[in-house]
């Protein structure tokens, strides 16, 4: 079973799995540096998990536009996050359709593992930041808790895992990315870096 067909199957059922602690998310946007004004790309957004905390950090003046692969996820994030300056998109990672330097911040939460080719969707989202924009790669409950989830699944997602941070930094620099930093913590892994 491919990834797409997986995530569309598991939507509806989604939002039951336990989300991470409402801080751990918070501190996500936060080390993002997510602000009032900001054009914020939510990757893999899924049910919308960081949407309203995206939607609060960019304010009206702001835009946030949350993709995801899954037609089911999308349309589960659309039932439950509504605002004028929310957009809602399947898409690919792989083939981002938006410009180069369309955002200020780029957030990929609880997703990168499922990318088939991490190198390709790592240049598409540097692609899209513009000039000092900020990518993230999130994942709030930590790297150790997320690959043995995966690894106890199984089938479409059994064999995809957080990599490790000296491989998540080679993976930014090799993009073009800048000033990069990696928190690897029990309950806690993100990665930030800056497009120069």
């Amino acid at each position: 079973m491919d990834r797409r067909r997986f995530f569309d199957e598991q939507a509806p059922a989604w939002d039951r799995i336990p989300p991470p602690q409402e801080a751990s998310l918070r501190r996500v946007v936060e080390l993002a540096g997510v602000a009032a004004g900001h054009r914020v790309l939510d990757v893999g957004a899924g049910t919308g998990v960081l949407g309203p905390l995206l939607l609060a950090a960019a304010g009206e003046e702001g835009q946030v536009v949350a993709f995801d692969i899954s037609r089911g996820m999308i349309a589960q994030a659309a039932a439950k996050l509504s605002a004028g300056n929310l957009l809602l998109v399947q898409a690919d990672v792989h083939r981002l359709p938006f410009p180069e330097g369309a955002f200020d911040r780029v957030i990929c939460n609880a997703a990168f593992p499922h990318f088939g080719d991490r190198r390709g969707a790592l240049g598409e989202m540097a692609r899209v930041l513009g000039p000092g924009g900020v990518l993230v790669i999130s994942h709030p409950i930590g790297r150790a808790a997320v690959n043995a989830r995966h690894r106890e699944a199984g089938g479409a997602v059994g064999e995809d895992r957080v990599p490790p941070p000296e491989v998540m930094e080679g993976l930014l620099r090799e993009a073009g990315l800048v000033e990069i930093a990696v928190v690897d913590e029990p309950e806690f892994y993100l990665a930030r870096a800056r497009r120069p």
